[in-house]
């Protein structure tokens, strides 16, 4: 997910922490900043809000943007926690690029041949209307129409129903099953979805490695996380994890209660016994993860398309043809008794 819900506000920040660098009053520079925008929009009048807000001076920069939703709760947690108001920034800036959730994955190899499976079971319930209309027609013409049709035993309203209703359900339960336990219950989805630990581990570690790195103790970032992470699933285990820097315990604990995979758990195990620097050993997290995240991805999507779209044309190319007979037959009974 993108750390801002617009661009320009991401251009906003840019230009803040240029001219913080550069020693500009702040509120002349959003004044100028203003003055470039020509269409009247919500962020134009927020962006008016904050100017007056510093007028009056009465908050931080920091808090202004926070309070006008140029910030959110955790970006403002962020900035606030950091050594300056600059390295805060800087640090929100690093993050705009990041995303964890997999669903544009999903799109093509699982939901459009779902969708696919759902409408040829919703176009059999169709085709049965027409077809008993047709049937009870042709047998005022030939008593033995339906044997001479040869109609599958499966073409029943209860068949059709029964597939149309388990495809909606298989389709909504990987949706809202996804959806639900990678923001709520990141430890289940990580048991049998490895990807998607490396997916959260590539945002998580370049979280924490900046962090660390612009000088918050890895207590402190802990403790911040747990009550502002947007993933609202992984809050408890930065709790877990403030809680075992407190009692002085290994932190790989945590990672393994949680689901992580090994390859990261391993990685946490050997760095603690060669007590290298947190900062570090975050950096080196990120990068294992971005690799595995590659490797895995492809892979993942290349077995969800096999799988998925192959029963998709198993169950079309089936009700399809016998659709297409059915039809032809039909229409050839119809002929030979006009």
């Amino acid at each position: 997910m993108s750390m801002f819900s617009d661009p320009y506000e991401q251009f906003l920040l840019d230009y803040l922490v240029t001219k913080l660098e550069n020693g500009s009053n702040t509120r002349k520079a959003l004044v100028l900043y203003k003055e470039q925008i020509t269409k009247e929009s919500s962020f134009k009048k927020r962006l008016e809000h904050a100017i007056k807000d510093m007028e009056i001076g009465k908050h931080k920069l920091e808090a202004i943007l926070y309070n006008n939703g140029f910030l959110s709760s955790f970006q403002y947690s962020l900035v606030v926690n950091s050594t300056s108001t600059i390295d805060g920034l800087k640090l929100v800036l690093t993050f705009q690029q990041a995303s964890s959730n997999l669903f544009t994955k999903m799109i093509n190899p699982i939901f459009v041949p779902m969708l696919l499976i759902i409408s040829t079971f919703y176009g059999l319930i169709l085709y049965l209307g027409m077809l008993e209309k047709d049937v009870a027609q042709l047998s005022k013409s030939n008593p033995d129409v339906v044997q001479f049709l040869g109609i599958p035993d499966y073409f029943t309203y209860n068949i059709a129903y029964m597939g149309l209703g388990i495809s909606i359900f298989i389709t909504l339960f990987i949706l809202f099953g996804y959806l639900y336990t990678q923001m709520y219950k990141p430890a289940w989805i990580y048991k049998i979805f490895r990807t998607q630990a490396f997916a959260d581990g590539r945002f998580m570690f370049r979280i924490l490695n900046g962090m660390l790195s612009s000088g918050i103790s890895f207590h402190k970032t802990s403790l911040i996380l747990s009550k502002d992470y947007f993933k609202t699933g992984l809050r408890p285990f930065f709790a877990d994890l403030a809680d075992l820097i407190h009692k002085n315990k290994k932190l790989y604990i945590a990672f393994e209660k949680y689901n992580f995979p090994t390859i990261i758990t391993a990685d946490i195990k050997l760095s603690e016994l060669s007590q290298t620097s947190f900062p570090a050993v975050t950096k080196a997290l990120y990068q294992t993860c971005d690799t595995m995240y590659e490797k895995n991805i492809n892979y993942v999507v290349m077995q969800w398309r096999l799988f998925f779209w192959l029963i998709a044309m198993l169950v079309t190319v089936v009700v399809g043809s016998d659709m297409i007979n059915l039809i032809i037959s039909t229409f050839t009974f119809k002929t030979l008794y006009q």
